[in-house]
């Protein structure tokens, strides 16, 4: 047998033994602890019945005497009150004011005082006056009080009854100064919830809605039904069961009746105080709980025992592993002879003993002789294409930097016709103040801003961006900003055609593949008037004096060089005093920071109204540091361009000024 086959005949033999043990011993204790426990709920449910029938007598009795002892309290308040005041000459109105105060301040819900002729002339219930006489049959709550008038007794309790729709119980005392009935009453409908709450009823709904107990029964001690609680698979109880308490009962302990799968419990109730001899009872309590299937409780914990038949797999494994160390010295020898091959030192006659074994071991260990001796030369030919693959990649390293170089001149040359591109002097004056940034990034994109004056008073704004990167970028910036400066010199041209023919001239002319994105602007400088196109690019926003921040209509059309022919639309919006209008191209809003978030509108509006009131060099400078902020240190990837216009004073007020100079 291999010793593949000697390790799994091992291991299934030591699984197959312990998932039968444990099966076995799991089996016999569920069923015992199964029995044994629901024959203790059962006592349990039965005795818990019993004692709660007694307490249900005792009780309310209980309570009721208490409440009684109160109302004796209140009413000999009420007496010491009545001649308090009366001996101070309070009138009556007072007295019975007082009354009623202390009956709606937590006292009695009735209080009854009558003169030495049983006369209740004090009193906190509305309507006429009542007289208490002798005769129980017309007064048969006020005649129990009558004896009082002559302190024959001095105090009267009488039990709680119903009187107009409520459960009241009474109590009275005679006078303090002289003849009188001082009675008071109170409404004791909790008195008949708490014996509901804790009798035989409340106590049987418990253990039926716990659901362990499907039947309560409460039995007289010759067998009689009493009281019984039942759930809807519950039959009634039967002779034998009956029998069977009765006997409990006479013996006066617990006793058990097992009826297939139902099992019945019996306890004695004890007599209450004063009743029957001692160890007798005075009821029997009978409680029916199902038995649980032990067959289905038995299966649940079959698969327990498959459980633990897996523990005793980890202990059959670890044996295993014990039992295959005894015949793994082959594979000892092998690990060796690895080394030994990792390290060019492999010598093949290491391995002679464990080739000589006719099981798998010794299989391998030829196998592995084998695989290590052409390995071996395997190595040495590698190492002479390694020499041969050094001096190529170093060959390639050499012309790889040559192009890193070319690369790098045509960036400084893409960089330098970005920067000779830009207007070296922007207009100047009282009227407007006018700034330019670029900042470009680490591999051109040919972004740029221009502002071309065509008169004293008028002047073209332009912020334009290209596709593509490096030289070819470069050009292609030249030729956008040729054919944007071409077409503003014609006369009467407005941006809308200004974009018009600078597209048809890029659709025919571009020897790139590329397209470029631009806004137009023409400034009125005295009248603030600025009538834009854009091609493809983001519209400005406008800086009121308040701070508040406007983006400009988008009028316009696509991006140049896509396609010839294309009408451009134009919108017309005016600057007023102290207005700055900003542009920028798509790199603003494009720089991402470390979490690839961009710099986004959000955050370019929230910038701007920050610089509320500050010149157009001072804006653009803010918004550079915000979103070198954002990007962090190296974290540019493209071109930063922004051109800001502010305008100070308009025409009417330079005027005055200009004579004042002549």
């Amino acid at each position: 047998m291999t010793f593949q086959g000697r390790l799994v005949l091992l291991i299934s033999g030591l699984v197959t033994l312990a998932v039968a043990l444990v099966t076995i011993l799991l089996a016999w204790t569920t069923h015992s602890a199964i029995q044994t426990r629901v024959e203790a709920d059962g006592r349990g449910a039965a005795t818990l019945l019993a004692r709660s029938a007694t307490l249900a007598r005792e009780v309310p009795r209980d309570v009721e005497a208490l409440l009684g002892d109160r109302l004796l309290s209140e009413a000999t308040l009420a007496a010491h009150l009545v001649a308090v005041m009366e001996a101070g000459k309070a009138p009556v109105k007072a007295v019975t004011d007082r009354l009623k105060a202390v009956a709606d301040g937590g006292g009695p819900d009735e209080i009854w005082v009558t003169d030495n002729r049983g006369r209740a002339y004090l009193h906190n219930i509305p309507g006429p006056d009542i007289t208490f006489g002798p005769d129980s049959r017309a007064q048969p709550r006020q005649a129990p009080y009558y004896g009082l008038l002559n302190r024959a007794p001095e105090k009267v309790v009488t039990d709680a009854a119903t009187e107009g729709g409520k459960l009241m119980k009474f109590a009275g005392v005679a006078g303090v100064d002289k003849p009188r009935i001082v009675q008071v009453g109170a409404d004791v409908r909790r008195l008949g919830d708490i014996a509901r709450k804790a009798g035989v009823d409340g106590v049987m709904a418990s253990l039926l809605a716990g659901g362990t107990v499907e039947g309560a029964w409460l039995l007289e001690r010759d067998g009689r039904l009493a009281v019984h609680a039942t759930g809807p698979s519950a039959g009634p109880l039967s002779e034998r069961a009956v029998e069977a308490a009765k006997a409990a009962a006479a013996a006066g302990e617990t006793g058990l009746l097992r009826e297939g799968d139902r099992l019945t419990a019996f306890a004695p109730v004890p007599a209450a105080v004063g009743q029957g001899a001692a160890g007798q009872g005075a009821g029997i309590a009978v409680v029916r709980l199902p038995v649980e299937d032990l067959s289905s409780v038995v299966g649940r914990h079959v698969k327990i025992g498959v459980l633990v038949g897996l523990l005793v797999l980890a202990a059959g494994v670890y044996g295993a592993v014990r039992f295959a160390r005894s015949q793994m010295a082959p594979i000892e020898r092998l690990g060796e002879a690895v080394a030994a091959v990792e390290a060019g030192r492999f010598n093949p006659f290491t391995l002679n003993e464990a080739m000589e074994r006719n099981d798998e071991m010794g299989r391998l260990a030829r196998v592995f002789r084998s695989m290590a001796l052409e390995a071996s030369y395997r190595e040495e030919t590698l190492d002479a294409q390694l020499l041969m693959r050094t001096a190529e990649l170093e060959t390639r390293t050499e012309k790889l930097a040559a192009a890193e170089h070319l690369i790098e001149e045509e960036q400084r040359a893409a960089r330098d016709v970005q920067a000779n591109l830009l207007p070296q002097q922007l207009p100047a004056g009282r009227d407007s103040q006018f700034f330019g940034l670029l900042v470009p990034g680490p591999a051109v994109s040919g972004d740029f801003y221009d502002v071309i004056e065509l008169d004293e008073r008028h002047c073209l704004l332009v912020v334009a961006g290209v596709s593509g990167w490096g030289v070819p970028a470069a050009f292609l910036m030249l030729l956008v900003r040729g054919a944007i400066r071409e077409a503003a010199a014609r006369p009467g041209m407005t941006p809308a055609a200004i974009l018009a023919a600078a597209n048809d001239r890029l659709c025919g002319q571009s020897p790139f593949d590329g397209f470029a994105t631009a806004f137009v602007a023409l400034y009125d400088r005295e009248t603030g008037m600025l009538s834009h196109s854009s091609a493809g690019n983001r519209a400005p926003c406008r800086i009121r004096a308040d701070g508040s921040v406007l983006t400009l209509a988008d009028a316009g059309g696509p991006a140049l060089g896509v396609r010839k022919g294309i009408p451009y639309g134009e919108a017309v919006t005016r600057l007023e005093q102290e207005d700055t209008l900003f542009l920028c191209t798509e790199g603003v809003l494009r720089a991402v920071n470390a979490q690839r978030e961009p710099f986004g509108e959000e955050r370019l509006a929230a910038v701007l109204h920050q610089g509320r009131g500050l010149s157009a060099r001072d804006r653009s400078e803010l918004l550079l540091r915000a979103v070198e902020a954002h990007v962090g240190p190296g974290g540019q990837t493209g071109d930063i361009v922004c051109l800001t216009v502010r305008r100070l004073l308009p025409a009417s007020e330079l005027a005055p000024e200009s004579e004042a100079a002549v």
